[in-house]
């Protein structure tokens, strides 16, 4: 069986990536703009390719997350197709299972990479047989020079000796390890699913941002600056009995992971001497 990873050099694809060559697997990864994706055999295709900065590049979000996406269904040879979403199209909603009914927030600054998310899941679904859809939550790991949330706070946690917070301390949402994500889609991958199915991939439980600033404190000994926060934004815990059920999926927890972290980057800025490398 071969694999082709679509956006296999992003943050969760080359996760993916590495994971299927470390289990002996057959791994395509098209640069882009390679025509090879509508020519040859592409087995199981894994779409791990998207953008969220709606703000500055919302053409680019509309493109990387759906017109791309319409082409290789509609042109492409593949046995199964795997597709990442997200679990923030359940923000603010009460329910998060995956036949929840949905809706888009209309004071959502980023209300277009939800639209553009769902859009894509119902394009698979309706058009590739024995699809999957994965709904990972904020997905974490050792991205030293990320934008992301936790990536960047540990920086400055290290190299600032500071951390700016601009969300409630009570503030919380599900956090869930890049390995674990890129496990559970391999998993997914290989199990016998003769049906169109979507499956949120989390730890199954919110983390406070206030647990998370003392994790920093006591690892780096840093200062936390709390900021007034307009974000108008609620998560419940997101429910993966669903994924359980078909993979054994025991997730790793982020203030264990955190540690890991902490002392990961404080090595390597310690070598570099900074986060640019």
């Amino acid at each position: 069986m071969i694999y082709t990873v679509i956006g296999g050099k992003g943050f969760i694809g080359s996760e993916i990536v590495k994971q299927l060559r470390e289990a002996g697997e057959q791994v395509y990864v098209p640069e882009k703009l390679d025509e090879g994706v509508f020519t040859k055999a592409l087995g199981t295709v894994i779409y791990a390719a998207g953008h969220g900065d709606c703000a500055n590049n919302p053409m680019k979000v509309l493109d990387s997350n759906v017109s791309y996406l319409v082409k290789m269904l509609e042109s492409s040879q593949f046995d199964r197709f795997i597709y990442i979403s997200s679990t923030r199209v359940y923000m603010n909603q009460q329910a998060s299972c995956e036949s929840a009914d949905l809706t888009v927030c209309a004071k959502d600054n980023r209300a277009l990479f939800n639209l553009t998310k769902l859009t894509a899941e119902n394009l698979v679904l309706n058009l590739a047989d024995k699809a999957i859809i994965v709904r990972p939550s904020n997905v974490y790991g050792l991205a030293v020079n990320s934008p992301l949330f936790l990536p960047s706070i540990v920086r400055d946690s290290i190299a600032k000796n500071e951390v700016n917070m601009y969300i409630r301390e009570d503030y919380q949402k599900d956090y869930v390890s890049v390995v674990d994500v890129a496990s559970a889609i391999y998993k997914l991958a290989k199990a016998d699913i003769q049906s169109n199915e979507i499956f949120n991939i989390a730890s199954g439980r919110n983390t406070r941002a206030d647990t998370i600033a003392k994790v920093l404190t006591d690892k780096t000994g840093c200062k936390v600056n709390w900021f007034e926060s307009n974000v108008n934004e609620a998560f419940s815990e997101v429910d993966i009995s669903k994924l359980q059920s078909v993979i054994d999926f025991s997730p790793a927890t982020i203030e264990d992971d955190l540690e890991s972290m902490i002392n990961s980057f404080t090595e390597l800025y310690n070598e570099h001497e900074s986060f640019t490398l």
